[in-house]
């Protein structure tokens, strides 16, 4: 009977490692959309690591928001470019001016944003380094995307709950004073 328990005992810690190894297995194929948006944005992090894009091979730009900006390259092949603090001036769906030399956009050259709106005609935002470009796949810009609108979403209605909270903390201030 002893034995018998022993068995099982190794039997299930054995199955549970395997179980863990394979879900360590799968957090390293491709990392989430919560895990992209989450990290910082240094050298390590860029696992498909590419140094430069070819402008005759790029088919869109796309400003995700003012920390991340995506490029089409091919049908299915895209790259993401994460800044590691918010570059003023990118706003999601605005043009972009890219400073690059050579018909390559490099690591370490740069992008602004570009103000159609502004009184003085265009105004441009400021330049931003680019840190490098991971690969990612057309559903993970996707989901990024509505992941980000979500976090708008949520950050609206938080100032709006906040706004109305205080309003109605100023008019009982004023009743009691009354």
């Amino acid at each position: 009977m002893k034995n018998l328990l022993v068995i099982i005992t190794v039997g299930i810690m054995s199955f549970g490692t395997a179980h863990a190894d394979d879900k360590a297995e799968e957090a390293d194929a491709d990392p989430s959309v919560k895990e992209i948006l989450e990290r910082d944005a240094s050298q390590a992090d860029y696992v498909n690591e590419v140094s430069c894009l070819s402008a005759r091979r790029m088919r869109d730009t796309q400003v995700l928001d003012s920390r991340h900006v995506a490029f089409k390259m091919g049908r299915d092949e895209y790259y993401l470019v994460q800044f590691k603090k918010r570059c003023f001036g990118l706003r999601a769906n605005r043009p972009v001016r890219l400073n690059m030399r050579n018909s390559r956009l490099c690591k370490f050259d740069s992008l602004q944003g570009i103000d159609t709106d502004s009184f003085a005609g265009m105004r441009e935002g400021m330049k931003c380094s680019i840190p490098g470009f991971t690969q990612v796949t057309k559903a993970q810009v996707e989901q990024l995307k509505i992941t980000l609108k979500d976090e708008r979403r949520r950050a609206r209605d938080l100032a709006k709950e906040e706004r109305r909270k205080a309003r109605e903390e100023r008019r009982a201030e004023r009743r009691v004073d009354s």
